[in-house]
């Protein structure tokens, strides 16, 4: 499995998404308890600026994070996570809080299920149709089935929730949301 290359196709994704947010949109409500578009669009930055910065030795470089802002500093974070995130970062340890330190090919692993759900979770809050990369989706669902059933990984309070059944007949896709405790169900408007 190519890390780097399906975080890449990962973060365009979502980067595409993102890109098409409006103005009316940010306070919607997602997928995410308690986190709305904006919410989400800034945990991704932020994800992006901290890991970028781990995986070069510089400095973090935060963005904007106002509502005008988002979009242009998801891309700029974006691109910079990427450049970062090679094969010495795969070898290098990151501090992932409460999750403890990482191996970077754990980390990068992590933060790709991270940003392809996220994609999802927007596009729904979005009222869009999300259309899933099976790849991408198959991909993460291998890595997603390793995280254990424990806080801080998984509880409605943790980074993912407990997993949901899957529909019948569910893709990679539809199976990926369900394991990280989401539903495909509308998500009612604020």
């Amino acid at each position: 499995m190519d890390l780097i290359a399906l975080t890449t196709r990962a973060h365009h994704a979502t980067g595409a998404t993102i890109a098409g947010i409006g103005a009316d949109d940010w306070d919607r409500s997602t997928p995410c308890a308690e986190w709305t578009v904006r919410d989400i669009v800034k945990h991704l930055i932020d994800n992006n600026e901290h890991r970028a910065a781990q995986a070069s030795g510089r400095a973090r470089k935060t963005r904007p994070t106002t509502d005008g802002d988002l979009a242009r500093s998801y891309a700029e974070s974006s691109s910079e996570f990427l450049d970062a995130f090679d094969a010495q970062a795969l070898e290098k340890t990151f501090d992932f809080g409460t999750f403890g330190p990482l191996p970077g090919k754990n980390a990068l692993a992590v933060l790709f299920v991270d940003t392809l759900t996220h994609g999802w979770d927007l596009d729904t809050a979005l009222g869009r149709e999300h259309r899933w990369d099976d790849e991408l989706a198959t991909a993460a669902l291998k890595v997603a089935g390793r995280y254990p059933d424990v806080m801080p990984v998984r509880d409605p309070g943790g980074a993912f929730d407990h997993a949901v059944e899957a529909p019948p007949g569910a893709g990679p896709g539809e199976a990926l949301i369900a394991l990280l405790g989401r539903s495909a169900q509308p998500i009612p408007r604020r």
